[in-house]
């Protein structure tokens, strides 16, 4: 069975699926990396506590992951990030595939929410006020998924689109810039053969694209031990990673490389690597 992006919303409420929920559980994005904003719990029952208010740490099988010089400690961010544009270019189109993976929660009580996102996007990590991205959510509770595709000008929030995925789907995922304050995204599950097209534009004056970042990113939608927790993806892929500037087309080669590292426990929990230009891997340790 394939569940669409309204099914977290009976996360919440317990009641029949019905269309799509506009104020449901959604992380707003970042400024830049290592800063979430705030979680939008609005969907949730007053009576529901709040994810890790009492946070423990997760024990993982490698807990004490050491650090090298080749990567940036991040508390939401593991992938890779092209942190510059070529010389006097901006980036305007960034593009990936990815299968979406089959998840473990590692947290009890069943109860908790635990989640990941892959997405790619423009601007947000160096450049100052706006991230324009799109992407797809995977959510567990108490042994049931539940998938969101969504795209988001930040610092306007994320918005649901109205597509249906499952462990094993593969996606194509687009961000473009057609000015530095009107975008396109597109979503399309290749596995089922549906796509949505959506436009956007800069929420604020000051929302404004500067192309100066590229991102292929998977997400922990979690900060300073508060949201929800990472779930055990195992290993994620992104394909065909792309990014465009003024004609010219970019890889991962050069990219800066973000691992997500707990801030509670102050473990390492998911690690990227590089198999090719365009070809990224993010590990769950």
């Amino acid at each position: 069975m394939k569940f669409s992006s309204v099914a977290l919303t009976a996360f919440w409420t317990g009641a029949a699926l019905a269309g799509p929920h506009s104020h449901g559980l959604r992380a707003r994005r970042f400024k830049g990396p290592g800063w979430l904003g705030e979680i939008d719990f609005s969907g949730r029952p007053e009576q529901t506590p709040a994810p890790h208010a009492n946070p423990r740490p997760i024990a993982h099988s490698q807990a004490q992951f050491e650090n090298s010089d080749n990567y940036q400690l991040n508390e939401n961010w593991a992938g890779a990030v092209q942190v510059a544009a070529p010389a006097s270019a901006t980036y305007s189109y960034v593009a990936a595939t990815f299968t979406l993976p089959t998840v473990t929660p590692t947290a009890a009580p069943s109860s908790e929410i635990q989640a990941a996102s892959l997405w790619v996007g423009i601007d947000g990590a160096t450049s100052p006020d706006a991230i324009w991205q799109a992407g797809v959510d995977i959510y567990i509770q108490n042994g049931k998924p539940s998938f969101a595709g969504w795209y988001e000008w930040y610092p306007a929030s994320s918005v649901d689109i109205d597509l249906e995925f499952n462990f094993g789907d593969v996606v194509f995922a687009s961000v473009e810039s057609t000015s530095n304050r009107d975008g396109v995204a597109i979503i399309e599950n290749l596995t089922t053969g549906q796509n949505v097209t959506a436009t956007a534009s800069a929420p604020a004056a000051t929302a404004t694209l500067t192309g100066t970042n590229a991102e292929w990113i998977l997400e922990d939608l979690a900060v300073d031990g508060n949201g929800l927790s990472l779930v055990n993806f195992g290993e994620a892929t992104f394909t065909g990673c792309v990014a465009r500037a003024d004609g010219q087309e970019v890889g991962l080669d050069g990219s800066s490389l973000y691992e997500v590292q707990d801030d509670s426990s102050k473990t390492v929990q998911a690690v990227p690597s590089i198999v090719s230009g365009s070809e990224l891997k993010v590990t769950y340790l």
